[in-house]
C-alpha cells in the first residue's frame, strides 16, 4: 500500500490546523485559569488579613470582588482595600 503526496500533504494540514487552533483558543484560557488561581489566593491573602486583624474590630468583606483585586493586584491590591475601608468605610 503506498502513500501518496496529496494524502501526506493532507495530514500534514490537519495537524498544521490543530496546532493553529489549540493556540487560538488554549491562550486565553491559560489567561482565565491564571486570574482565577490569582483571585484564589488574593481570597486566602484576605482571609489570613482578617483573621490578624478582626480581633482589634478591622476586617475587610470577602467577597469575589475583593478577592479579584487582591489576586490581581497582589500586595497593592489589599493596600488599596485597606485604604477605601479607611476612607469610606466600606
Amino acid at each position: 500500500m503506498s502513500v501518496g503526496f496529496a494524502e501526506i500533504a493532507a495530514y500534514l494540514l490537519a495537524a498544521a490546523l490543530a496546532l493553529i487552533l489549540c493556540r487560538i483558543f488554549f491562550k486565553p484560557l491559560k489567561g482565565i485559569l491564571v486570574l482565577i488561581l490569582n483571585s484564589v489566593l488574593g481570597g486566602i491573602a484576605l482571609y489570613i488579613f482578617n483573621w490578624i486583624f478582626a480581633p482589634f474590630g478591622f476586617a475587610i468583606g470577602l467577597n469575589i470582588v475583593t478577592a479579584a483585586v487582591c489576586g490581581m493586584f497582589g500586595l497593592p491590591g489589599l493596600v488599596l482595600l485597606i485604604l477605601l475601608k479607611l476612607l469610606f468605610g466600606i
